[in-house]
């Protein structure tokens, strides 16, 4: 049976003066958490802001939700919680004022939750927004996204220059958030560590195209460094094609593979491979080997 997009992206692409966004193929499954990760100027912002309509492709179609998010754009945004990495809010009013403002736009504005997300987060509704420091500001960001309980939640640095503390309340809404499984969460972060505690899945986006798309689990599954010794110097050349990145001094090779599987170990020893080591990976150890991985 297959399970139901929230996402879906078919050969979208985006050109700038000094840079072009291709996206060829990408979904994103329904009641789970997905980590859009890269380096800066990767086109993570660029996809989010395709989906919500303030970047227009130049070819391409994107669903959300099942819906056209042209065609449908109303309706979209209706079911859709934003939150912006440079997102400003009123600076001289209180928390409960732009809740008030915001839930004219939205049909399915609890004020209850929102009132209980403010709580939760230890924020004053009385309280201007001038007032708050910069992780009480993301709190009170989130909980507007929040408050109208969106069917896809996307989420642009949400955690980006805040204490471990503050991250670690982020989180755990979102967690809390994703029991729910009719709601789906996009979450760009350079912070490798929160995209591995909450996502599901993982997107690693480079000069705009995906270069990596799967599940977390099966990433970190197939990509472990491997140690060993060569019998023969001369050998070393049938052994590339298995790694990302290696290097070797003599007999000695090293190496990031990401077709790691029980089969492997049995082929390297067939070719004569002696005292294989291998230990896994984590999540912000293989983004940074495809980082540097040459295109």
């Amino acid at each position: 049976m297959e399970m139901e997009k929230a996402l879906v992206f078919r050969n979208v692409s985006k050109k700038f003066p000094d840079f072009e966004v291709q996206i060829d193929s990408f979904e994103l499954v329904r009641g789970s958490i997905m980590g859009l990760v890269g380096p800066n100027g990767a086109g993570k912002s660029t996809m989010i802001k395709m989906i919500m309509n303030l970047v227009h492709p130049d070819s391409g179609n994107i669903s959300v939700l099942g819906r056209d998010y042209l065609k449908q754009e109303q309706q979209v945004k209706n079911l859709v919680g934003y939150v912006p990495e440079d997102g400003r809010i009123y600076e001289e009013v209180t928390a409960n004022w732009v809740g008030q403002f915001v839930s004219h736009y939205y049909k399915t504005w609890d004020h209850d939750y929102f009132q209980a997300l403010l709580q939760k987060f230890g924020l004053s509704g009385n309280k201007k927004v001038k007032q708050l420091s910069k992780g009480n500001k993301m709190k009170l960001s989130l909980s507007l996204a929040l408050a109208h309980k969106p069917e896809l939640l996307l989420l642009d640095e949400p955690t980006s220059g805040l204490d471990p503390v503050v991250r670690y309340d982020l989180l755990q809404e979102l967690l809390e958030v994703i029991q729910d499984e009719s709601r789906t969460i996009l979450l760009s972060s350079h912070i490798i560590g929160d995209i591995e505690k909450v996502a599901d899945y993982v997107c690693f986006l480079r000069q705009g195209k995906v270069v990596l798309y799967d599940d977390k689990e099966s990433i970190l599954e197939k990509y472990k460094r491997v140690q060993f010794k060569l019998a023969d110097t001369g050998l070393i050349n049938g052994f590339k094609d298995y790694f990302v990145q290696y290097n070797s001094e003599g007999i000695h090779f090293q190496g990031v593979t990401g077709k790691y599987s029980k089969e492997l170990l049995p082929e390297l020893q067939r070719r004569g491979v002696e005292d294989i080591k291998v230990s896994p990976l984590t999540l912000e150890e293989i983004m940074i080997v495809l980082s540097r991985e040459a295109v």
